[in-house]
């Protein structure tokens, strides 16, 4: 379904960044895609609950989506929380990719995460349908995932490159832009 933004003489593309932790990060992220032309939609989800519904709402959530936060060998970082917060899904305070595979409803999708050590995609794209998902197998420093994501939209909005080109482009800025591995969708 097309956005109020998308019907506009010069459209824009919406896109909406999810930030689970890295709040000035995710600011900055949302400042860099306003500035190539799209209409940002900030998310703020205060629980692990909380994002789980942004990544199960199917069409309720934008084709493009950003998580900025934090990853570590468990999965995005959420930590700790005061009791009355269901925690249950965390393992050692981060979100696994079995619970958001068992939750993911992103068909068509694309996906960009900044989180550190969340470059396996079959969470999302496996299971969650996404058209694409793209993530770092490392921990990029902290200038470098912004710059990746700028990268990535720059060509996929300003140039109008098709995603795998826009991959590619992003990945080939250097040696720190290879850590973010692209999961695409066979079908």
């Amino acid at each position: 379904m097309e956005t109020i933004d998308q019907k506009f003489m010069f459209p824009r593309v919406p896109v909406a960044v999810i930030d689970i932790g890295a709040t000035l990060e995710a600011l900055l992220v949302r400042s860099m895609l306003e500035s190539l032309g799209a209409v940002v939609t900030l998310h703020l989800p205060g629980t692990p609950g909380d994002f789980l519904i942004l990544v199960g709402a199917g069409d309720g959530v934008h084709q493009h989506l950003v998580i900025c936060g934090h990853g570590d060998e468990n999965g995005f970082v959420f930590g700790d929380f005061i009791e009355e917060i269901d925690t249950s899904m965390l393992v050692k305070g981060s979100l696994p990719p079995a619970v958001v595979a068992a939750h993911a409803r992103l068909k068509g999708k694309i996906i960009v995460s900044t989180c550190c050590e969340t470059g396996g995609g079959d969470a999302f794209v496996r299971d969650g349908g996404a058209a694409l998902y793209i993530g770092p197998d490392g921990s990029p420093e902290g200038a470098d995932a912004p710059l990746f994501v700028h990268c990535f939209f720059h060509a996929l909005l300003a140039r109008k490159q098709p995603v795998d080109l826009a991959l590619a482009r992003a990945r080939a800025y250097d040696a720190e832009a290879k850590m973010f591995i692209g999961h695409q969708r066979a079908d």
